[in-house]
């Protein structure tokens, strides 16, 4: 509510009353109001006000305000506005404070009122961040989207946090197993879309009672929801980490859908081991997995159709149709299937399925790069004179020497973590793994244990398939583990040999 001394009309007045008195006896040619503008805003730029300087500047000789701060509460802006008035022949006149800027005495007297004006927005400014940040700062939700599988809480003191809703928190929890258990993003938003679940925006829909814009699940859109720093109970603004007084990570709930710990060691995996999601279905085991080893690109899934209308599927080479490798391998899916799925099942069968213990690391490395952003974001406001304060600055350093200090202990450990890794068994066979998954889920276990797959010929001109798991002789080397000598092998038995231009067949 405005006060009534400063209301429009009673602004209006008191230019009318300047204008039409016996010293000045002028004529009012138009108003500019801009009631509801911010006073920041370059008055260039505010639409009543704006088009004066460049649309109708012939039409007026003395800018008339009520206050200067009417104008603008930027210095910057004001000695725009003075230095464009002088060059076009016009003059700003405060009317209640008495200030005519076309003397000597008005034009300081401007200056001086104009920059108290910067200096009251600058108080307003960080009078409303400040509270902004202690709202922060208890972990109260203040804007945005609900984040996936949280529900709103009202608190005694205002404001809302945030609490797990149970269907959606289940659905998370699930969707986690399933990336665990290998399944790709892809695979999962299928499934999703299958069943018929609603998208989390739709779901928000329906629960207010409005109509679900039935939007499908995508895999990015599956990656996006785990990877988002919510789910570990991690405050985030505007797609920044929200941090207390000492830098660290504002806490959003006291019970997130998964722990810090647990969420960084997931996210870990996704982003340095899981594969691209796929934007289309997988047709293949091994599609994008098998290599060619003439040139190294990796092969894809064709079909092949005979004129007795047999289909026949093979791997090939990508750069098959390019000629720009000079051998491309080609080979028969079910062939190619065959032998890596011997690989896994007689070489690997009765290994025991090792995984890294990648706890601690996977969550340090994870708080590594938000402190290391926090300081990046604290430094570059600090260059750009955005901390001005005392208090900002006295905030400033806390938070720098904090993160600094977190930063070089954060790399302390990860770097121990690294000179001493461990590995864990899962309780699980390599053979008990491969026979519970489909081929989605084969494709992206290969991936996921550096299984390499190349295709190529031996010296007699037959096929050659060599399957490779690099990473088993470090485990082997580690833990003492027994690995057989020499774990490549080509197609047994059939050779398959290519005729002029014509596909493979079995000779």
């Amino acid at each position: 509510m405005k006060d009534d001394t400063t209301s429009p009309e009673k602004q209006r007045a008191a230019v009318e009353h300047w204008a039409h008195g016996p010293s000045i006896e002028g004529r009012i040619v138009g108003w500019a109001e801009d009631v509801d503008v911010s006073g920041a805003m370059h008055p260039f730029k505010r639409p009543g006000l704006g088009p004066w300087f460049t649309e109708r500047a012939d039409e007026w000789d003395a800018l008339a305000v009520w206050k200067l701060d009417r104008l603008s509460r930027k210095a910057g802006h004001f000695a725009e506005i003075f230095e464009w008035c002088q060059k076009h022949g016009k003059t700003i006149v405060s009317v209640t404070e008495g200030i005519d800027m076309s003397t000597p005495m008005g034009k300081m007297f401007a200056q001086i009122i104009a920059a108290f004006a910067e200096g009251e927005l600058d108080t307003i400014r960080a009078r409303a961040l400040s509270g902004s940040m202690a709202r922060k700062a208890k972990g109260v939700w203040i804007g945005g989207v609900l984040p996936f599988g949280y529900r709103f809480e009202r608190q005694e003191d205002g404001g809302k946090k945030l609490i797990q809703d149970d269907e959606y928190a289940n659905l998370l929890r699930d969707i986690v197993e399933k990336l665990k258990s290998d399944w790709s993003s892809y695979k999962i938003a299928v499934d999703l879309n299958k069943r018929g679940v609603p998208t989390w925006r739709d779901y928000l829909r329906i629960d207010r009672g409005d109509e679900p814009k039935g939007v499908a699940w995508t895999a990015n859109a599956i990656r996006a929801i785990v990877t988002n720093p919510t789910v570990g109970g991690i405050y985030t603004y505007k797609g920044e980490t929200v941090a207390d007084d000492d830098g660290e990570p504002v806490r959003i709930t006291d019970d997130p859908l998964m722990e810090y710990g647990e969420w960084a060691e997931l996210v870990a995996s996704i982003t340095a081991n899981r594969p691209v999601s796929r934007a289309t279905p997988s047709r293949s085991m091994l599609g994008g997995v098998a290599v060619c080893d003439a040139c190294g690109a990796r092969m894809s899934s064709s079909k092949k159709t005979k004129e007795n209308g047999r289909v026949f599927h093979y791997y090939a080479c990508n750069n098959i149709n390019t000629g720009t490798c000079f051998d491309p391998g080609r080979i028969r899916r079910e062939d190619l299937d065959t032998v890596v799925g011997q690989f896994v099942n007689v070489t690997l069968g009765p290994l025991p399925v090792m995984e890294r213990v990648g706890n601690s690391i996977s969550q340090a490395k994870t708080e590594l790069v938000e402190a290391e952003a926090m300081l990046d974001r604290l430094e570059a406001d600090y260059l750009a004179g955005r901390i001005k304060t005392e208090v900002q600055i006295e905030r400033y350093w806390k938070q720098h020497e904090s993160q600094s200090a977190k930063v070089e202990r954060l790399r302390k450990e990860i770097k121990e973590a690294e000179d001493a890794p461990a590995w864990k068994e899962t309780g699980r066979s390599y053979a008990e793994e491969w026979a519970a998954k489909d081929d989605e889920q084969r494709r992206v276990f290969l991936q996921r244990h550096g299984v390499t797959i190349t295709v190529g010929k031996n010296e007699e001109g037959n096929r050659r398939v060599v399957c490779k798991m690099l990473e088993l002789a470090e485990i082997a080397k580690e833990t003492g583990l027994h690995v057989p000598e020499g774990y490549w092998m080509t197609e047994p038995e059939a050779e398959f040999v290519l005729p002029a231009r014509r596909p493979y067949s079995a000779g």
